[in-house]
């Protein structure tokens, strides 16, 4: 729709679809994908579009003007003599700005215009009309325009100019897109012979039938050089030579998408991601070596599994064993009673159980090692001197029918692991194996220092390089079938009869080992044997900063009678019983029922009024007991702490103390280390 304006100029609205004349730097970027010059073979095509506007305009010049940064230039013009100007005086340059067809009747009329060299001098414009050629990003990149050394009253033929300018954006779209395309072209074929050179992927070629007819150097790293005799067939490289079927495809299928485990050239297996395609008589293949990927995912499977029993099993682990401390203290206390002669005839029942909550947390203490939330208490020790005070206690639990063997040199390396769990898990082998064989045999204890190396990673298991210590358990049974050792890790898997194991045996060992920076390896095969091995990594490098057998005292140690603790437990019941063997020990106790409730009661008390020692439940709700711990050592350094958990997650690393005791726990016990604790701490 024409409209007048005040300047003497007409517009005509072109497009309002995502112009855009804010962006001069992505315009000229967008300009120069076109690759236009005054010499383009394509130029006749431009020049028929000035012709039929000339004739609609009825001037004198008609022209397509390319505006650049300093310059305009014409890809096709009629009547001008003018090959270039300089942008600053292009009318062209105004017209670009909006998307509308802009008309000027009479330039000297016009002040925009009425000086400019072009209307003051050759070719003595007067009449203008230029509608901006705009791309499909919305870039204005010139126009198509009309001039006339006459000016005018009115013009009528703006819409048809518009049609026009549309029809030149077709054809620069067209070219762009054949300048791509070229573009491609020649890529491909300069990059062809140095894809299929320097791939990492392996690159094959077959015939229909399968028989191969090249294969790119990855390929022949992998599988050894294509046979130049034109006698290889693919199903050859297969593990299952009938899976070789896969590759006979019908002519033109693609993208067919397969994964298959082949036989490389020293005959390992590769586990290949293979995509497929089929052109007239000839198959292409890209395979992808997936061997560590597919090794990786198993792991992760495993990793996610564990994670997901280790929150289900912490969550229960920690209600659980505070039921089971008072169960198993209260019993305690029922039969200091029992024996003072103010209770009859329950010492079967107590004894009953006390059994049963020992069996309980026995299974508690196992599905927390699986999970590897167990709390471990890592110390710097000798293995030999572990192995060798272990192997009294290994005899022991065989019989006449297995011979013990230890292999143990001195010179193994120095290792910073949990001896007791450690002793637990050789012990467990031990007796796995003693299980596992129906005939006499040997067992046989091994340790030894191990390297393992960056090529070692593709193994599966996720540890890093560097020396280990390898303890191994070995037997001479008639070993494991690939079906059941498959399973031998999970969690209550066992061959035993019901009720002669938990199936949580090995679960443990290998939760343990992996919560101390190892991994457990299994070597096995039907009438061979097995061989358990628990790789622990060395965390020194010499024996100079090992502890030394210092002499220990059976004597318990001296603190004041008259000392206060401050328990901080949020279970009511366990803080009940709690306070009550401090208080039957001779303690004062101050009770709170968080760690917030006993950080206010720290801050209120006056400094002779504050407690001796804090006794705290790790897991609580407002403030825990890492939290309170970290606040009480800050504000009050000689205070000792003691820290109680059915839960820990298997670090406390973080807390300012490391003085930990594990629920369910006997009453002497905590009296004991509650004692221990206070003698140690400086006196005020």
């Amino acid at each position: 729709m024409l409209r007048a304006i005040t300047d003497g100029s007409m517009l005509l609205n072109l497009s309002q679809a995502n112009f855009r004349n804010d962006d001069e730097a992505g315009r000229l970027v967008s300009l120069r994908a076109y690759q236009l010059g005054p010499d383009d073979p394509d130029n006749g095509l431009y020049s028929d579009l000035v012709g039929l506007a000339r004739a609609l305009g009825g001037t004198e010049t008609a022209f397509i003007s390319i505006v650049e940064e300093q310059r305009q230039w014409f890809k096709a013009a009629l009547g001008l003599g003018l090959a270039e100007t300089p942008r600053s005086i292009a009318f062209c340059d105004h017209a670009i700005r909006s998307n509308e067809v802009m008309v000027v009747l009479d330039a000297r009329a016009d002040p925009r215009f009425a000086d400019n060299p072009l209307v003051t001098g050759p070719p003595h414009i007067r009449f203008y009309a230029g509608a901006p050629i705009i791309n499909g990003e919305g870039y204005a990149l010139g126009t198509i325009c009309l001039s006339d050394s006459r000016p005018r009253e009115g013009f009528e033929g703006a819409e048809q100019l518009a049609a026009l300018a549309r029809q030149v954006a077709a054809l620069l779209e067209l070219r762009r897109q054949l300048i791509h395309q070229q573009l491609a072209a020649d890529l491909a074929a300069d990059q062809r012979d140095r894809l299929w050179d320097s791939s990492l992927d392996m690159m094959l070629i077959t015939t229909a039938e399968g028989m191969l007819v090249a294969g790119n150097p990855a390929w022949e790293k992998a599988f050894g050089p294509v046979p130049a005799d034109g006698k290889g067939h693919i199903r050859d490289y297969f593990a299952q030579a009938d899976e070789a079927d896969v590759v006979q495809l019908a002519s033109g299928q693609t993208d067919v998408q397969l994964e298959r485990e082949m036989r490389g050239r020293d005959g390992q297996p590769i586990y290949a991601s293979w995509s497929l395609a089929r052109e007239g008589e000839l198959i292409f293949g890209i395979a992808r070596d997936i061997t560590r990927t597919r090794a990786a995912e198993a792991q992760l499977a495993q990793v996610q599994r564990m994670e997901s029993i280790g929150q289900l099993t912490g969550g229960i682990a920690h209600d659980f064993n505070n039921l089971l401390t008072i169960i198993s203290g209260n019993l305690d206390i029922a039969q200091k009673r029992i024996a003072s002669g103010q209770v009859e005839r329950a010492e079967m029942a107590i004894a009953n159980a006390r059994d049963g909550a020992s069996r309980a947390a026995n299974l508690t203490q196992r599905l927390l090692a699986y999970a590897r939330r167990q709390s471990l208490t890592p110390t710097l020790i000798r293995p030999a001197e572990l192995i060798r005070d272990l192997e009294p206690l290994a005899a022991q639990a065989l019989d006449e029918r297995h011979e013990l063997v230890v292999e143990c040199p001195d010179s193994l390396w120095p290792i910073t692991v949990d001896a007791s769990q450690l002793e637990n898990a050789l012990l467990n082998l031990v007796v796995n194996a003693r299980d596992a064989m129906e005939q006499p045999g040997t067992i046989t204890i091994h340790a030894s220092n191990a390297l393992r190396s960056e090529d070692d990673m593709a193994d599966g298991h996720d540890a890093a390089p560097g020396r280990y210590v390898r303890f191994c358990v070995h037997d001479t049974g008639s070993g494991i079938p690939p079906d059941i050792a498959a399973h031998i890790f999970e969690p209550f898997f066992t061959t035993k009869e019901i009720g002669k194991g938990t199936g949580l045996g090995l679960s443990q060992v290998q939760g343990f080992v992996a919560q101390s920076g190892g991994f457990v390896t299994l070597e096995t095969a039907p009438g061979e044997g097995t061989t358990l091995s628990l790789w622990l990594p060395v965390t020194a490098d010499a024996f100079d900063d090992l502890p030394g057998r210092e002499g220990t005292s059976d004597g318990e140690p001296m603190c004041r009678t008259d000392c206060t603790i401050l328990l901080a437990e949020d279970n009511a019941a366990l803080r009940a019983h709690v306070s009550d063997v401090l208080q039957e020990a001779g303690f004062t106790v101050i009770e709170a029922e968080d760690g917030q409730a006993a950080l206010d009661l720290m801050r209120a008390a006056e400094d002779q009024e504050r407690p001796d020692l804090l006794l705290s439940d790790i897991t609580m709700p407002r403030m825990d007991g890492k939290a309170l711990a970290a606040e009480v050592h800050h504000a009050w350094p000689e205070i000792p702490i003691v820290l109680m958990t059915g839960y820990a997650g298997g670090a406390i690393d973080s807390c300012p103390h490391n003085l930990l005791i594990t629920k369910p726990f006997a009453p002497d016990d905590l009296v004991a280390l509650v004692r221990r604790t206070l003698a140690a701490a400086p006196q005020a």
